[in-house]
């Protein structure tokens, strides 16, 4: 028998009949969501003894069917498909793994097959039994209003015709003094001409350096042959 602890929330009413109604449609739509698995092979049988044994193995997949065993009428409880996991043949015990609410669970194939539930095998090609829903009530979905931007004016000619905007920075975004950009112009073209001579001084320079070590070394000959 699986042990799972669901907790339902009840309906919001006002007077017990609204109470009683409100539960009964509840029940009754609880009913109608239940999976139909007659066509299903039994996985657990008698053998030729009389015990209960279980055909399904570790690693295969396991439908139970549980109901409710002290309640008037024994009403369905619900259907899932488990993984299982280990089997106790001495016990009967059935440690499975539930794969929509990602959890273990526990169950007994001989109790539970003496106390009504149902233990069946999936047929290959057919979907798996899911009792999955989702809980709590529907999201509501509130639609969203456009945001309305505001009109930019246009700028047009005097006929009306709007203004063709040419390629480019338009006028007057950075306009600045004449007097600065004449200044900037003219001390860009004086660092300029101050890098041209400096490096024409140092390339007479180096060019100079050879020839007076020559003239020095001649010197030095000439006072060494008198």
């Amino acid at each position: 028998m699986i042990d799972e602890n669901v907790q339902a929330t009840e309906p919001e009413v006002e007077t017990p009949n609204d109470y009683a109604a409100a539960l009964s449609a509840k029940e009754a739509h609880r009913l109608a969501t239940r999976p139909n698995i007659d066509d299903l092979v039994d996985a657990v049988v008698r053998d030729e003894i009389g015990r209960l044994v279980l055909l399904a193995k570790p690693g295969e997949k396991l439908i139970v069917e549980r109901f409710a065993t002290i309640l008037p009428g024994r009403p369905w409880l619900d259907t899932r498909t488990y993984t299982i996991q280990s089997i106790d043949e001495a016990t009967g015990r059935i440690h499975l793994w539930d794969d929509e609410l990602q959890r273990t669970a526990l169950t007994d194939y001989i109790g539970g097959t003496k106390a009504g539930y149902r233990f069946k095998l999936p047929t290959k090609g057919r979907a798996l039994v899911s009792n999955k829903r989702k809980r709590g009530r529907p999201k509501k979905i509130v639609p969203i209003k456009p945001v309305e931007q505001p009109a930019v004016p246009v700028a047009t000619n005097p006929d009306g015709t709007p203004v063709k905007r040419g390629r480019g920075r338009p006028k007057g975004i950075k306009n600045r003094d004449a007097s600065i950009i004449a200044a900037e112009k003219k001390a860009k073209a004086d660092l300029k001409a101050a890098k041209k001579r400096a490096k024409v001084e140092k390339k007479a320079k180096m060019t100079t350096k050879p020839v007076r070590k020559a003239v020095m070394m001649t010197a030095k000959k000439r006072v060494v042959k008198n």
